[in-house]
């Protein structure tokens, strides 16, 4: 399922991190935190532009190929199993200068309360003047196309074809895709299906739960609750990636 996911965005990586480097106006060498890293994509982008970078993920098998790619790259870079919600266990406070969770990789959880969590998670391990880039689906654009179920199939890679059959659940805020994979490059054909559900935040709902976070946060750690960022970029029926990033500070 994973080379499904990653092979149409082969290309992306070294573009996305690049409009990342220039909005955030990060500067190596810095510390980066590539959170839900995958197959290490952006961290690879990340660790040949000179920073110092971290990729955490659940996934063995996502860890285990990032790890590859590191090495045939000649990259040094520390990639970590763990749970974006409970960083403490691998992290001290004040750790990163930069944070990232691309790929529509937040919100995941079935619980909005463990976004509230990841967000406390990142803070606290983000040095003062830090930032954390999110990249996540435009809540608008989700409801406006997404009126109506819709199904998109496509080939990712030589006959392996994906049919995504995706819609929304107003009740509970989310997407809901289900993916057919049939992996055809055998004589015996084999089928997979996978079903992800996404937390789904407009542009005001997500700055305010960044905001409620970082002063969560600053109660407990008796820090300064605006003096770390929150950049959202938003995709799916709103800007393109990497456009119309806002900052909460």
């Amino acid at each position: 399922m994973g080379e499904v996911m990653f092979a149409p965005k082969a290309g992306a990586a070294e573009p996305e991190v690049r409009q990342i480097v220039k909005r955030s106006k990060a500067k190596p060498p810095l510390a980066v935190l590539d959170l839900a890293c995958g197959i290490g994509r952006h961290s690879l982008a990340f660790a040949a532009r000179g920073y110092e970078v971290t990729g955490l993920d659940y996934s063995k098998p996502f860890l285990r190929d990032a790890r590859s790619r590191a090495q045939a790259a000649r990259q040094a870079i520390r990639f970590i199993r763990g749970d974006m919600r409970n960083l403490k266990r691998h992290f001290a406070a004040n750790t990163f200068d930069l944070a990232v969770c691309l790929f529509t990789s937040f919100g995941y959880f079935a619980r909005r309360s463990d976004d509230l969590k990841t967000l406390r998670a990142v803070y606290r391990v983000l040095r003062p003047g830090g930032a954390f880039v999110v990249n996540t689906v435009n809540g608008a654009g989700v409801v406006k196309r997404l009126r109506s179920p819709i199904s998109v199939g496509s080939e990712p890679l030589p006959n392996v074809f994906v049919i995504d059959q995706a819609r929304y659940d107003a009740r509970n805020k989310q997407t809901i895709s289900t993916w057919t994979v049939i992996d055809a490059r055998r004589s015996r054909s084999r089928v997979m299906r996978k079903t992800l559900r996404v937390n789904v935040y407009s542009h005001a709902e997500l700055k305010a739960l960044a905001r409620f976070a970082v002063l969560a946060d600053a109660e407990v750690a008796g820090g300064h609750a605006l003096d770390r960022a929150v950049v959202v970029v938003e995709h799916f029926g709103g800007r393109e990636a990497g456009e119309g990033l806002d900052t909460e500070r």
